[in-house]
């Protein structure tokens, strides 16, 4: 796990749990920040702590709840069905926020970034 990922998965952790259930939490505060002295083996134990919680713990997105309700779905073509088609809310926004890029190049990012955004219980 790169330090990137790490303070992704923390902070996906902050959002989704309360500190107490903070795989890392000692001392009435989520101690990921402020590790003991220079304890290395307190560093090694957090980022392992973090690691197995993202492992227990996968982000939900829209495609894989979608396989969840439809496991024989091929996912080939899920990812082609385009989000303003799916939810008229989302056309002059999500138009509006790839508006800078060709339109075959748009879609196909909206449709990444929709399709693999995370999503909430």
């Amino acid at each position: 796990m790169d330090a990137v990922e790490f303070l992704k998965t923390v902070n996906r952790i902050c959002k989704n749990k309360d500190c107490k259930e903070f795989p890392v939490y000692k001392n009435n505060t989520c101690c990921m920040i402020g590790f003991d002295d220079d304890s290395t083996k307190s560093i090694e134990e957090t980022v392992s702590k973090v690691e197995q919680w993202a492992k227990d713990n996968p982000v939900k997105t829209r495609k894989s709840e979608f396989q969840k309700m439809f496991p024989n779905a091929y996912l080939g073509n899920i990812t082609r069905l385009l989000p303003c088609s799916l939810d008229k809310t989302l056309k002059p926004l999500q138009c509006a926020k790839y508006g800078y890029l060709s339109i075959t190049c748009r879609c196909d990012r909206c449709r990444d970034d929709y399709w693999n955004e995370e999503v909430s219980e």
